[in-house]
């Protein structure tokens, strides 16, 4: 099987890392560069703020809320560890 991610000047056999999310959000966003399609152009900016750990706050609290109602023991916890509800 060929790896096609290999650089062309290493061995065969050697095993290169995994792109990190940051290489993956530029890839995607170089690609999209020239795209009409604003939901995969919003997308490709979701992930490239991700990567870079800077998505909105908006996000962030969803993401809380979310996770607190699965996890409602866990969230009172974080939330006193916090300080909040004192």
């Amino acid at each position: 099987m060929a790896d096609h991610f290999a650089r062309p000047d290493a061995p065969a056999s050697s095993a290169l890392a995994e792109p990190s999310d940051l290489d993956v959000a530029i890839s995607v966003a170089q690609q999209l560069l020239d795209s009409d399609q604003v939901l995969s152009l919003r997308e490709a900016l979701r992930l490239l703020l991700r990567a870079l750990d800077a998505e909105p706050a908006y996000e962030q609290e969803a993401v809380r809320r979310s996770v607190d109602a699965q996890f409602p023991a866990v969230a009172a916890f974080l939330a006193a560890e916090r300080g909040e509800g004192e």
